[in-house]
């Protein structure tokens, strides 16, 4: 049944993010942030992928506080993902170049330490334990509608499919030039196509799992491209704050951003196909 599908992906995504709360408390390795907030997203995407099958409110409200909380870990995790990128592509400069390079991106060491500060506080917050104890509640119990007892078989693959032509739809619309926002844009329907077809595996085996790697690949090579356009900007941002021999350098950096930019743009359009082919959506 419907039902069963539905339960095991919301205790998915709770074991999952009780499985990093120390780690997120007192550690300070930047995956469990990530594994957090991928716990966070993936619910608030499969409570919308079976909105058929939970009670309205009950969902919007759990979605609610799930904004919330993915909200508070992409502070953290944004900035990680940045320094981290920016710390790699550094090394790839002359060694005067990538030692002032280093120099400007450790003042987001500081922003990340805020940010972490900021999200300890948080998850020792009565906000926070509310929120835990609702998503242990519905890993348990979810509100279910009558429809969830149907086969899953027969009732979730237009879920699946449902994703599916909301992403064609937008691809089809992007034009030859398409500007970062539509990118971006396609990266989220593609990720909230893996989360559907992921969620429904249980149902349907092999043919939704090769949907979502392709789903995947979509969803990484436009999420390369949004991190080297997001760099960019703040490279280009910070170069005003800089010495002339700071600015010199992260200059430097900002054009291995945007050479990783344009790379993913040119890699998008064969993905895409794989995505688009018979033997990817045959199933649906």
């Amino acid at each position: 049944m419907v039902a069963e599908i539905v339960r095991r992906a919301i205790t998915r995504s709770y074991e999952r993010l009780v499985a990093h709360e120390a780690e997120l408390r007192t550690g300070d390795d930047p995956e469990s942030v990530h594994q957090a907030r991928v716990a966070t997203r993936r619910l608030r995407s499969d409570l919308r992928t079976f909105e058929d099958f939970v009670e309205r409110d009950w969902a919007d409200d759990l979605r609610s506080d799930l904004r919330w909380l993915g909200s508070e870990l992409g502070l953290v995790r944004d900035l990680e993902v940045q320094r981290d990128r920016l710390r790699a592509h550094a090394s790839r400069l002359p060694v005067p170049e990538a030692d002032n390079a280093r120099r400007v991106v450790r003042r987001l060491d500081a922003d990340r330490a805020a940010a972490k500060a900021d999200l300890v506080a948080m998850l020792d917050g009565a906000r926070y334990e509310q929120l835990r104890a609702k998503v242990a509640a519905a890993a348990a119990s979810p509100a279910y509608t009558k429809a969830a007892a149907e086969p899953a078989a027969k009732a979730l693959k237009k879920v699946v499919r449902k994703r599916d032509k909301q992403i064609r739809r937008a691809v089809d619309d992007l034009g030859k030039h398409p500007p970062y926002e539509a990118l971006h844009a396609i990266r989220v329907r593609a990720k909230k196509a893996r989360y559907a077809a992921e969620a429904c595996a249980p149902a349907f085996g092999k043919p939704a799992r090769r949907f979502a790697r392709a789903m995947a690949n979509v969803q990484n090579i436009l999420g390369e491209h949004h991190d080297a356009v997001v760099a960019v900007e703040w490279l280009t941002k910070t170069a005003h704050e800089c010495s002339p021999a700071e600015a010199y350098a992260i200059g430097m950096l900002a054009q291995i951003e945007r050479e990783a930019a344009a790379t993913a743009r040119g890699a998008f359009a064969a993905a895409w196909r794989r995505a688009n082919s018979k033997r990817v959506r045959g199933w649906l």
